[in-house]
């Protein structure tokens, strides 16, 4: 029994990789006892005509031509599916560059209102003092007492 996966096409038939291929037909070059060809058909379940098309197509170089157009297309190509991936995350990245953006921003004005903040708390609570003129009586007579005045 091969260990190759086979897959499977949209519509459920078997696809078999080019590994798969080879596989099976380096073991049917190997078979020389009777019977063994039919048994590693049935092994596989494979069908005599499948089998000896891969074999015309070995002897033509058909193989060998599939493989390096597969090779070039898997270099060179992506799928639709690679594609929309593609397009999707670079719209993410777009967005969260614009977040980042935004953070950035808002966080610059955070730290001005904090210093703007910080400096009109300092200025209040430096001891400003009421011109006596505006005092009431009370605070006229504690002003003067801590003046020494009175």
């Amino acid at each position: 029994m091969i260990d190759i996966p086979i897959g499977r096409t949209p519509t459920g038939k078997r696809s078999f990789t080019m590994a798969y291929k080879f596989e099976v037909l380096r073991l049917w070059d190997q078979c020389l006892d009777r019977g063994a060809k039919a048994r590693l058909m049935r092994e596989n379940n494979l069908d005599s005509s499948t089998v000896h098309a891969w074999v015309r197509a070995r002897d033509r170089g058909d193989f060998t031509t599939t493989m390096v157009k597969a090779a070039d297309k898997s270099r060179m190509r992506m799928d639709s599916r690679d594609r929309a991936e593609l397009a999707k995350l670079r719209k993410e990245n777009e967005r969260l560059r614009q977040k980042v953006v935004q953070a950035e921003t808002a966080q610059e004005i955070l730290g001005k209102a904090f210093e703007l903040l910080q400096g009109i708390t300092t200025s209040s609570t430096e001891d400003t003092e009421i011109p006596p003129a505006l005092m009431s009586a009370d605070e006229y007579a504690a002003w003067l007492d801590r003046k020494s005045l009175s």
